[in-house]
């Protein structure tokens, strides 16, 4: 009788020794799935973020009074970009790119492309995430990078033909053509 005690108390601890087994082992398939979607979720916040950043970013540039067509001290015009600001832009960005201008745009890289008439591209802005690696050359470090595109007016009153037209009582003068700027953030 004493032998079948402990045969039946054996296999009462050896009963719970499994369940308890089984416990942990979905205790830890839950651990897992949960990290995983956290790791999941995450990476779509940071895209998320990113995408945002490219947004405010282009944003930023498109209204930015280095950039906009203006008409004396009337109020500027939407969505064009000024050419010959551009132009001396170009010349003088190198002078504040560290300073002023990276807090602005921060890591990224902002180009406009002419597409009518010419087929021309400045790029305004071009700040990339590197690195130094092990043989003292620089790399690139970023691991995502989003883009976006916006339709732009071109106004170019230095170049090209005075087209003299008057729309609303106003006189046209200038140059326009038709292009996109392209901001690319890294992260």
């Amino acid at each position: 009788m004493l032998f079948t005690k402990n045969k039946k108390a054996q296999m009462q601890l050896m009963e719970t020794i499994g369940v308890l087994f089984i416990f942990f082992v979905l205790v830890l398939f839950g651990l897992i799935f949960y990290f995983k979607f956290q790791q999941i979720s995450l990476e779509q916040k940071e895209e998320e973020l990113l995408a945002n950043d490219a947004m405010d970013i282009t944003l930023t540039a498109l209204f930015m009074p280095e950039f906009q067509c203006s008409r004396g001290s009337a109020e500027s015009e939407d969505n064009c970009i000024d050419m010959s600001k551009l132009r001396a832009f170009n010349q003088t960005i190198s002078d504040y790119i560290n300073d002023y201008y990276f807090n602005i745009f921060g890591f990224s890289k902002i180009s406009i492309t002419e597409v009518y008439p010419g087929n021309i591209s400045y790029v305004l802005y071009d700040k990339e995430k590197v690195s130094t690696n092990a043989e003292g050359e620089e790399v690139s470090s970023w691991q995502l990078k989003e883009s976006t595109f916006f339709v732009v007016t071109l106004k170019d009153e230095t170049h090209g033909r005075n087209f003299g037209s008057t729309t609303r009582g106003i006189e046209i003068k200038g140059m326009y053509g038709v292009g996109y700027i392209t901001v690319e953030v890294y992260s």
